[in-house]
């Protein structure tokens, strides 16, 4: 029997592990069903924390980080996502899955790729989904390595209208990378353009054009098309006047009002006073794509969120062929108290995308929003939610001096507007679970580039997930805070006219 050490579960000391490990588990370790003894005793240890979300994704069991293949398909929408079940770490990742009728209520569909070829010996990252006469094409970097580095390999599954989903016989359909690039060549995104297929890959380049072992030099984005969706002809990279840091990866591009979209989540952009300051970026760029000329045509661009914990967003087409986005709620490496209970980060939840004097907006899907009991308060000083799942919406003037505090007196987060410095800002240092300081303890905007005077606050809590939008989207913070007390408090520094919410739905359809 595989026994598990509760001891001290109640104050977790993340120094320590609250769970000890199988020690046969191997980082590079796939799953087959010999696991299932094991990943099931995991799994109801994971539903004993303290800091389980209800209306964002998270793993069962284990890390997940990137969003995979996002797609609305035969009547569902579909959130695939890198997963290692084994541990709350990096490891052998797979793509796990789950599907929505309306992305608020989820039904876990478990593993939909197995990293068990030995083209992607090491796991299968991230890719995206490509609907086509009827099919659904999962496109995926397969994870090879040597003793002389990585070879860069890209692969292909197709999910069929009953769900069953099948390798290509023909992986890898990419192999290697062109010369003068690194093997860090990853993170297919496949779209249409003009009646012809094309694919985006992030990767790097060498400056001398020598190809050696790990990164490259120069982010780069590469451009691939093909006439079948299997094929695919190397065409060059896209001219980007931008900072591309030395990786440029998880390329993602939706339309919006006739403009073209670019994500992209650069390592080794320069860090600004205000902007790029966590290890890895998000950013976004509003302009033209030229697949001709291999050129985007930048009007915009910015970072597309200010907080901690967001990486590795894509968008995809909705129901309504709306644009949405999801986003990974991790950045980095940083020690969480979860990663004691066998589990680690989750996605942001669905976001509305929308292009707004120029600038993206991003604000949760409707269906989201209307998930809150919102009840009008008078002018108060305090709210008292009687859950860890709630939304409250207040609004500030960036001309007054504001702070909004949430927790209890000795564990609480801040958010605050001040006028002498002109900064919008998060503080979790007052936290008395603490996040790998090495991170930094605040995150700040300039108020003055973005807004003028009165700003709309909505704060979306989910235990240990928190989102806040201010203007609807114009700008957002995503981090995670591990509240120990039971009960929150929301104290204003001043009166406030607010609307606070609880959620009242269910967070998976078992």
């Amino acid at each position: 029997m595989f026994v598990f050490n509760r001891k001290n579960k109640t104050c977790i000391d993340y120094k320590e592990r609250g769970l000890v490990k199988k020690k046969s588990i191997e980082k590079y370790t796939f799953y087959s069903p010999e696991w299932d003894n094991y990943l099931d005793e995991v799994a109801q240890y994971v539903q004993t924390s303290r800091f389980l979300p209800k209306y964002h994704l998270y793993p069962k069991t284990g890390l997940m980080n990137d969003p995979n293949g996002l797609s609305y398909f035969n009547g569902k929408y579909h959130v695939f996502y890198q997963w290692f079940p084994f541990d709350a770490a990096h490891g052998m990742k797979h793509w796990g899955h789950a599907t929505s009728d309306n992305l608020v209520s989820f039904e876990d569909q478990g593993y939909a790729i197995i990293p068990d070829e030995e083209y992607e010996r090491h796991g299968a990252y991230s890719g995206n989904a490509f609907e086509y006469e009827g099919k659904l094409y999962l496109y995926y970097t397969a994870n090879y390595k040597t003793d002389n580095g990585k070879i860069a390999k890209q692969a292909l599954a197709v999910m069929d209208q009953t769900g069953k989903i099948e390798k290509y016989s023909g992986n890898p359909i990419i192999e290697g990378a062109p010369t003068g690039f690194s093997d860090e060549l990853r993170d297919p995104f496949v779209f249409k353009r003009d009646g012809n297929f094309y694919m985006l890959l992030g990767g790097s380049r060498f400056a001398d054009g020598q190809r050696r072992i790990g990164f490259g030099d120069i982010g780069e984005i590469l451009l691939y098309k093909s006439d079948d969706l299997f094929h695919w002809e190397y065409l060059g990279t896209i001219d980007l006047p931008i900072d591309k840091g030395y990786m440029l990866e998880c390329p993602s591009l939706t339309r919006i009002d006739g403009k073209d979209v670019l994500i992209l989540s650069p390592m080794g952009v320069k860090r600004e006073k205000y902007r790029f300051q966590n290890r890895f970026a998000a950013i976004y760029l509003i302009g033209k794509l030229d697949v001709k000329n291999r050129t985007f045509q930048v009007e915009m661009l910015d970072e597309l969120d200010s907080g901690f914990d967001f990486y590795a967003p894509q968008t995809f087409y909705g129901r309504a062929d709306q644009s949405l986005m999801i986003g990974w709620f991790g950045c980095g490496e940083q020690i969480y108290p979860t990663d004691d209970e066998m589990w680690k980060h989750g996605l942001t939840m669905s976001q509305n995308l929308s292009i707004h004097n120029n600038r993206l907006y991003r604000y949760p899907i409707e269906e989201l929003t209307n998930s809150f009991e919102l009840n009008q308060c008078k002018k108060v000083k305090e709210l008292f939610p009687n859950t860890k799942h709630y939304h409250v919406s207040f609004d500030i003037n960036i001309n007054e001096n504001f702070e909004l505090k949430v927790g209890s007196e000795d564990d609480y987060w801040v958010f605050s507007n001040q006028v002498e410095t002109g900064l919008v800002s998060i503080h979790r240092g007052s936290l008395s679970a603490k996040i790998d300081e090495g991170y930094g303890q605040v995150r700040s905007i300039k108020a003055g580039d973005y807004f003028e005077n009165n700003v709309t606050v909505d704060i979306f809590v989910d235990n240990s997930f928190v989102e806040v939008y201010l203007n609807k989207g114009e700008r957002v913070f995503s981090f995670r805070v591990f509240l120990v007390n039971e009960k929150q408090i929301v104290k204003f520094s001043k009166q406030k006219k607010a609307t606070l919410g609880n959620y009242r739905e269910t967070h998976y359809v078992k």
